[in-house]
This record gives C-alpha cells, structure tokens and sequence, in this order.
C-alpha cells in the first residue's frame, strides 16, 4: 500500500516535466494533445458504466468538466471580467466534490441510486452557468471585493492564495490516510485527481500544465478501472487470492516439470453448522493468508469452497513434501479465537431447536489430535459470549506431472485422490 501511495506521488510530480516537450511539438500535433485528456476521461467514464465503477466514472466526469472549463474559460488573464471567480470557483469545488466522492458508496453511472450524485453536481453546474452571465458581473465584483482580504492574508503560492493552497493539501492528505488504511482501488484515481488539481493550479502560469496534469490523471483513473475489472475477473473476493478462472489461466501455460497440490480444510462443513458462515469465511480466509507464505515459488489459488490449490513450476512432488508439511504444520499451531453468542452455542444449526451444552461440547471433542479438523480449546463463559480457541487442520494431497506425459487436469485428478486418501489416514496430514 505504501508503495502505491509513493509511486502515486511519483507519477504525478513526473508530470511536471512534461510541459517543455509540447512547446517542441507541430500545431497539429499541440492540438490533439488538448484534446487526448477529453478522449481518455470520456473513455473511463464508458468503461466505470460497463464495469460497475461508477465512482471512478463520476471523478472522471469532475476532471472532464474542470479540464473544459480550464481550457474554455480560464486561457484569459485573471483580472479581466469574471475570470477570478471563476477560478476560485474551480479551486474550491473541484477538490470538495473529489472528497465528497471518497465518502460515497459506489453507485453506477445510471442507477437509480446515483440521482442524488447527479443532483448535486447538476446544482454546482447551474450556479456557475447563472454566476458567469455577463449580468451577474456587478455581483462577482461585490463578492470578490468582501472575501479576496480573507482569502489573500497569507498571500500567494504562484497565483494561488495559500489559504486555498492549504485547503488542497488538507484534501490530498485525506485520499493518501484513506489509501493506506483501507483496501478500496479507486482510492488511488481520486489521489491522482486531486494532486493533478493542486499542480495544476499551483503552476497556473506554466504553459501546457493542465493538459499535462489532467492527462496524467486520466491514465491513472484508467488503470485503475482496468486493475480493479481484472482483480474482479481473476481474484478471489472473500481470500484476495486468484481464483478458479487465473488458475485455469496457468494451468494451460504450464510447461517442464512441476508439481500440483490440492488442500482442503479438515470437517469444514461441520465447523460452518457449529459456529456459522461468518465464522466460517474467517478460516477461509486465515487459512488463505497462511497459505501464501508458503516456500518453493509455490503460487496459491482458491480452487473452490475450503479447497485450495498450490501449482509448484520446476519441482517434483518430493521436492513439495518439505514446504507443504511446513504449512500445515504453520496452520495446525495458529490458535484461532473465536467469539459465540451464548444462544448461538445453544441452537442446534439444523432446526434451530436447544440443546444443552454438553450434547454441543460432544460434538466438538476429538479422539486422536491428528484426526479432526476443529478440535476444542479452552472456553471461557460469559453471560453474553463464549471465547473458544480452536485449531484449524487442512489435508493435503500432491502430484507431479510432465507436459510430455500427463496434462495438468490429470495432475490436478491425481492430486484429489491423493488429498481424499490423507483424509482417509487420520487427516492432517500430506500424500504425495
């Protein structure tokens, strides 16, 4: 995530060495270079539509307008008419509204859900279009005239009061504590949107920096949909691990020797009646992160349920024992804590009728310490909630195959068997 955040940062700064090199460019080319950052915002604002990325669709039709305006409105000294105005205008509302978006649920570009985005974006319209008619002239004088003291005591930043300058860095910082402290990708276009508005209007006076800076922000707003719309295609949403569909992916690109493993976890089924789903999407997913720590260049993917699959290029199976039994012996000892509701314990998972602690006790009790899958730890009892460590176990099958002699589904089939038989010898434990 830091990385993220800082290559961010870097990619946007880049921009400001940009400019000079339009300067070099033919007239033609000058003006399709004005013209890319509308192409590409029009393009996110289609793609965010068809790939259900409406908030990354909405913050580019933000950067689409303010660019326009930009280009339309603005190429005039400050001074003259309503410019001024209109400026603080951009620098105000463009960052409020990109902030305000960070905060929003996602809601696509055409739902009806999302009428009351339109709604305050179509009343932020209608009051600059009446504000810029030539009338209202008389008014802006007026208004710049009672705020400009307020908005220049602490003077200037290039053209832009350090007041406003203020509040575009409070903005920036909001996305990047956002982008780190939660997993949401879109977090990373509204940062580049931001940091593409502040430089913009820092470096105002520089020639070719909005167009610059806004088609910086414009690819990033790309690949951001483009990486989320593949995370959604080949990642695992419950684990964020690839799925079924990256590894069938991998499988057909399989060459030389290597080595599948298929892993699944001990009476998960049972473990889900006991304590519930939420509970249950809880191992999955702990048993997911463990899984990935795995040794050999092992690549891990949820197969499906409570299986997994590990694909291992360039080992054999008896190379694979090692790292597979250092995992499973990693997921045994991981004392896994949970929090049941008393009546939760006392409800019977498939009729919702009672039943009394010990007939629950006795369901979870293990006779052999390899044999179970969840077995019982200490419980401490409340009025409200029972604390329960319990241990997670996983079996494990692995086979090898060649390209020459067997295909990966083979291996795959062959490495099923294999788990089904470590079931059968006590569970939690590897065949190979």
């Amino acid at each position: 995530m830091y990385l993220r955040l800082l290559l961010t940062f870097f990619i946007m700064f880049a921009g400001l060495l940009i400019p000079p090199f339009f300067a070099a460019l033919s007239t033609a080319q000058q003006d399709m270079l004005v013209e890319l950052p509308n192409v590409l915002f029009l393009l996110v604002i289609i793609l965010s539509h068809f790939f259900k990325q409406g908030r990354s669709g909405f913050a580019a039709l933000l950067m689409l307008v303010a660019y326009n305006i930009i280009q339309f409105r603005l190429q005039t000294p400050l001074a003259i008419g309503s410019t001024l105005f209109e400026y603080y205008f951009l620098v105000l509302l463009l960052p409020a509204n990109l902030v305000l978006l960070l905060f929003l649920p996602e809601r696509t570009l055409l739902s009806f859900q999302a009428l009351s985005y339109h709604a305050i974006f179509i009343l932020q319209a209608a009051a600059y279009y009446w504000f810029i008619q030539p009338e209202q002239l008389p008014l802006i004088s007026h208004i710049l005239f009672v705020v400009e003291p307020w908005v220049l005591a602490l003077g200037y930043v290039s053209v832009l009061p350090s007041i406003l300058l203020g509040l575009l860095i409070c903005a920036v910082l909001t996305a990047a504590i956002l982008m780190l402290f939660r997993d949401v990708a879109s977090d990373q276009a509204y940062l580049s949107a931001l940091l593409a508005s502040t430089l913009t209007v820092v470096e105002f006076e520089q020639q070719w920096i909005s167009v610059s800076m806004f088609m910086m922000s414009a690819v990033m707003l790309l690949l951001c949909i483009l990486k989320r719309s593949h995370e959604q295609a080949f990642i695992d949403e419950l684990t964020c691990i690839p799925g079924r569909r990256a590894l069938n992916i991998d499988l057909a690109q399989l060459s030389g020797k290597y080595s599948i493993a298929m892993l699944d976890i001990d009476r998960f089924k049972k473990f889900n009646d006991t304590y519930g789903h939420d509970i249950g999407d809880t191992v999955l997913k702990m048993v997911a992160t463990k899984l990935t720590l795995v040794k050999g260049r092992g690549k891990v993917y949820r197969y499906g349920g409570e299986e997994f699959t590990i694909v291992f290029k360039g080992k054999s199976a008896s190379d694979c024992i090692g790292y597979l039994d250092e995992i499973r012996l990693l997921i045994a000892d991981y004392p896994f804590q949970i929090r049941q509701s008393a009546e939760r314990r006392e409800l019977q998972p498939q009729t919702g009728k009672r039943q009394n602690d010990k007939r629950q006790s006795d369901k979870l009790k293990t006779d052999e310490s390899n044999g179970k899958g969840v077995n019982e730890g200490k419980t401490n009892h409340s009025v409200t909630d029972i604390d329960k460590t319990v241990q997670v176990t996983i079996s494990i099958g692995v086979a090898e195959g060649r390209s020459s002699m067997t295909t990966p589904e083979e291996v795959i089939k062959a490495a099923d068997q294999l788990l089904y038989a470590a079931k059968e010898a006590g569970r939690n434990q590897v065949c190979a």
